[in-house]
């Protein structure tokens, strides 16, 4: 059990790393697109990543996670399944997008309520079609498990994403306009490397079978990766049209906060789905699905927690006045990425089956109830409506997978101890909401105090078994170990070089120089205290002079 935890725990960081730099890479902007463009322009923009989105997980056709199962599964050869999938992908992407491109200008009418975007929309969907192939590139690195290379893909992409935005928006100051401009030269940067990473596996072959394959197991999971998009992003459609583009910014940069927690979903989920397979062939692997997914929900519980209680101390540091409502969706939005992340877990018995057809059903149908709930709520409640149709949709989603998947393969949840998980997240989380001293750093210290009563909560209601407490006593002994060896041999370290040292601190010149420097220290010290007590900088302000309270005066 512990082998496969920390397998998975291996993978999920390194492949995670993509998930992790692009998210790390929206927060480092979210001081400059919350400066150089306004909620109205940002909604826009999220509006456009949407759009392309959601063309570029129909054109991809589940080609990508099909690669794993035919190459892992059904043992075919590497290259023949990187050359097939090559082959098809670059003639159907390119026919679709064109398709989209030309009904650009109804497609941004439609979904932008004006045509004036036709142009960065035609250049957004050009983005996500040279993107295309980096789908492929990444599925070929893990199944090979070149972990190096995979890291050093994912960090010079976001180097380069970075120095990009920050050309356009900053120093250029080109806007809406230099956003989408930035993506697009990113994307070609990104083929231009790809195309060097697979110029020794791409070959003239084309297997009919071998795609055949790939699409029966790929095309059913188009509407499961279609509708779960959908169901965290056509709320921002209905803000659109019932209410206005600026209050789809707000909501949009309110989301990025919550999604701070898809890092750690999206991270295991790329490992997961290896290890699944593995685990499925193992002798007590139900006990093993059981415990995962205990583990899972309290690590994930635990970084939604933090997430959702600091998001208002962050907004209000990093943003401006106009998007410090953000805040409000942000725990949320953090549980609803919970219980996506759990639907992944979850959904052993339809992967390892091969009954994905089941499970689009299910993704269907649950975003038909997602779209209901935004049209029902939206109008009345604007944003906070389309945070909590978001919530019920997913919590529904786990319900009905749940009971699916254990009617096909019945796996023994802990779902008493995941209850307490949950309890122990409102506890702290309510506790947290008490916290408002009007100054925004020091709320964020006192609730990071707050959050590492987590464990203690879940120690006081009877979480942990006697094998958990005796591996926890076990790992910080070790620590503790580890921290007092080190510190005895930095003390060693020292207590040598202060030996050696000795000589030349009795050496005579030395100590006058020594000597005539705390001097001269003390006189300029003296002489800056004179001069700021004369221009009144030492002076206590008077009453009437004082900042005004609130989020800009804590702010400042």
């Amino acid at each position: 059990m512990l082998r496969e935890l920390k397998n998975l725990t291996k993978q999920s960081a390194i492949y995670g790393l993509g998930s992790v730099l692009n998210t790390v890479l929206g927060f480092v902007l979210i001081p400059v697109y919350t400066r150089y463009l306004s909620p109205a322009d940002y909604g826009v923009y999220s509006l456009l990543f949407i759009s392309g989105a959601i063309a570029r997980i129909v054109a991809l056709l589940g080609l990508s996670t099909a690669m794993f199962r035919e190459v892992i599964y059904h043992e075919s050869d590497e290259q023949e399944v990187i050359s097939t999938t090559f082959n098809f992908l670059v003639i159907e992407s390119i026919l679709f997008f064109a398709a989209l491109m030309l009904l650009a200008p109804q497609l941004s009418d439609l979904l932008l309520s004006s045509p004036e975007y036709t142009t960065l929309l035609q250049l957004t969907l050009l983005t996500k079609l040279l993107g295309m192939l980096d789908f492929v590139v990444m599925a070929v690195l893990r199944i090979r498990g070149q972990a190096a290379l995979y890291s050093l893909l994912v960090v010079s992409t976001f180097l380069i994403g970075i120095g990009l935005n920050i050309l356009f928006i900053v120093i250029l100051q080109r806007g809406l306009e230099g956003l989408v401009i930035a993506g697009l030269l990113l994307a070609v940067v990104t083929l231009i490397i790809d195309l060097f990473i697979l110029r020794k596996d791409l070959r003239l072959v084309f297997s009919l079978p071998i795609l055949r394959r790939m699409l029966n197991y790929g095309i059913p999971l188009v509407p499961i990766g279609l509708a779960s998009f959908l169901m965290t992003s056509a709320d921002q459609y209905f803000l659109e049209h019932y209410s206005t583009t600026t209050e789809v910014g707000i909501y949009s940069l309110g989301y990025k906060f919550g999604m701070a927690v898809q890092l750690a979903v999206t991270a295991i989920q790329l490992a997961w789905p290896a290890q699944m397979f593995a685990i499925a062939k193992e002798e007590g692997a139900e006990k093993k699905f059981a415990r995962i997914l205990t583990y899972y929900v309290a690590a994930l519980g635990f970084a939604g927690l933090g997430i959702s209680a600091l998001s208002r101390e962050a907004l209000v540091i990093m943003t401006t006045p106009d998007y410090y409502n953000a805040y409000l969706v942000v725990p949320l939005v953090t549980l609803s990425y919970i219980f996506y992340g759990c639907v992944s877990m979850t959904n052993v018995a339809l992967e390892t089956q091969g009954r994905t057809r089941i499970s689009s059903v299910i993704m269907v149908g649950t975003t038909g109830l997602n779209l209901g709930l935004n049209y029902l709520l939206i109008p009345s409640y604007g944003m906070m409506g389309a945070a909590w149709a978001t919530v019920i949709s997913y919590l529904a989603l786990l319900a009905v997978q749940v009971a699916v998947n254990q009617h096909y393969w019945y796996i023994p949840y802990e779902f008493r101890r995941i209850l307490k998980i949950a309890v122990a997240w409102a506890l702290v989380y309510g506790l947290g909401l008490l916290v408002q001293t009007g100054n925004p750093w020091l709320d964020a210290v006192l609730k990071g105090f707050l959050l590492l009563a987590f464990p203690g909560v879940l120690y006081a209601l009877n979480f942990y078994s006697r094998d958990e407490l005796e591996t926890i006593r076990a790992l910080l002994r070790a620590a503790v170990g580890r921290v007092r060896a080190l510190g005895r041999g930095l003390a060693g370290r020292l207590a040598g070089q202060a030996q050696a040292l000795r000589p030349l601190v009795a050496w005579e010149p030395l100590r006058t120089i020594i000597a005539h420097a705390h001097r001269l220290r003390s006189r300029v010290a003296g002489r800056l205290r004179s001069v700021l007590l004369h221009m009144h900088v030492l002076r206590p302000l008077p009453v009437d002079e004082l900042p005004p309270d609130g989020p800009a005066g804590g702010n400042g």
